[in-house]
């Protein structure tokens, strides 16, 4: 017999699932540049941000190219870090054996000391007794040399007296100045003197401040900005503070 045609079952489909919507988020916010830390500093930035904390202290030890009012120890001292600070000023008095009076320098309270011990023609084998007499606790040391030195020698004059300081204080940062030019009649000399204090210096991993490599490289004109000794004149010395505290400003 005929069969009933039976309808063909038929299977439901399973229902689709709803996707999952996830609520918006808040993009990440891209990190800040970090400020430079101490070890992403160069050594004469590092003495830099050192010196600019209230409180502190340098001393420069050193010949006649920074002796005098006018020339780049005072010049540095008035125009560079008393623009935005007080200072006071030491200088030191090779007859006497002391230091003088400081002098205020800028319109605040002084919040760093200035020791200069730099005199005029200085005697190099006694330099390590008047670094003794001298020697005040700093944050940072200049040791600048050079003028009318003897390249055969200088490198260990400045041992004996790197030996003093390190002897009143053997973590103090010291830095070696590379003294300006000297003058035509003696620019072969002094260019020497300086090469073998920059040699030293890395023999000794002392940082190294270029003053010499900030004068011009004409010799006419860098004989207008020293003397006949060497020292930079009042224009020359204004170059030399611009140089130093260039060096030390953080970047």
């Amino acid at each position: 017999p005929a069969q009933r045609a039976m309808p063909a079952r038929t299977t439901s489909a399973s229902p689709t699932p709803t996707p999952t919507v996830e609520p918006p988020t808040d993009p990440t916010p891209s990190p800040e540049a970090e400020p430079a830390t101490q070890a992403s500093l160069s050594p004469l930035q590092q003495v830099g941000t050192s010196i600019a904390t209230p409180g502190s202290s340098v001393m420069v030890i050193g010949d006649g190219t920074g002796n005098e009012d006018d020339e780049w120890v005072a010049v540095w001292a008035r125009e560079h870090l008393a623009a935005e600070r007080g200072v006071a000023y030491h200088l030191w008095d090779r007859y006497g054996l002391r230091w003088l009076e400081p002098v205020a320098m800028g319109a605040q309270p002084a919040t760093i000391g200035v020791w200069n011990a730099s005199i005029i023609s200085p005697e190099m084998p006694g330099e390590p007794a008047r670094v003794q007499a001298a020697w005040q606790p700093v944050d940072a040391v200049f040791l600048s040399y050079g003028h009318w030195r003897d390249p055969t020698v200088v490198g260990s004059e400045l041992t004996v007296i790197l030996n003093e300081i390190r002897g009143h204080d053997p973590n103090v940062p010291v830095v070696v100045i590379l003294q300006n030019p000297g003058p035509s009649s003696v620019a072969g000399l002094q260019e020497a003197a300086v090469n073998t204090v920059a040699d030293w210096a890395r023999q000794n991993n002392l940082p190294t401040l270029d003053v010499y490599s900030g004068f011009p490289t004409d010799q006419a004109a860098r004989d207008a900005l020293v003397e006949e000794d060497g020292s930079p004149n009042v224009e020359g010395s204004r170059l030399f503070a611009r140089i130093v505290a260039d060096a030390l400003r953080p970047a």
